[in-house]
């Protein structure tokens, strides 16, 4: 004699949301929460952008204006600016000016307190979840944990066993 097994709750509400989540056009769509991260590369290996630290962290990020750069380095390294102005332009009496036309990240030195350093941005896949609410209600307990956190939605079409495992959460209220 078999005994009948009661569902649990909380699968009843996660096929709830699993029937009226957007697929995004997607077959057996399963939610990802990721953020983006910024790590160390090789010059023109899969660089997005260049960072520049000093003693006392980042300084400045080749994603914002080069003017700030150059407003950092007149602010502390007044003398740097007017030997690299000599150096590089023969100009002494107006190196702010000559730093702002023509200091160039890419090509000219920095002070020896200063490192570049090359960085790729990366997708980190932080969690995974069934359903759309699950993974809204992670990034709203844990954003502060995490740079920007979004949802990206990808398919269990080639996982059969997981297809099967929504296709069943799935039935659970397909004609309530």
């Amino acid at each position: 004699m078999k005994t009948e097994m009661q569902i649990p709750e909380f699968l009843i509400e996660m096929s709830k949301q699993m029937n009226s989540d957007p697929s995004r056009c997607t077959a057996h769509p399963f939610w990802q929460v990721r953020c983006k991260r910024y790590l160390p590369t090789e010059q023109g290996y899969n660089e997005s952008h260049i960072e520049v630290y000093g003693y006392e962290g980042l300084v400045y990020r080749s994603i914002e204006p080069l003017s700030e750069l150059v407003d950092y380095l007149l602010d502390n390294h007044e003398e740097f600016c007017k030997s690299w102005a000599i150096e590089e332009h023969d100009e002494e009496s107006d190196y702010s000016e000559v730093m702002y036309n023509y200091f160039d990240l890419d090509c000219d030195r920095l002070p020896e307190e200063l490192k570049k350093i090359c960085v790729q941005e990366v997708e980190e896949i932080v969690t995974t979840h069934l359903t759309q609410s699950a993974s809204l209600a992670f990034i709203k307990r844990k954003q502060h944990d995490y740079p920007k956190l979004y949802t990206h939605v990808e398919s269990a079409y080639w996982s059969p066993q997981l297809r099967e495992l929504q296709d069943w959460i799935k039935s659970l209220t397909d004609n309530a």
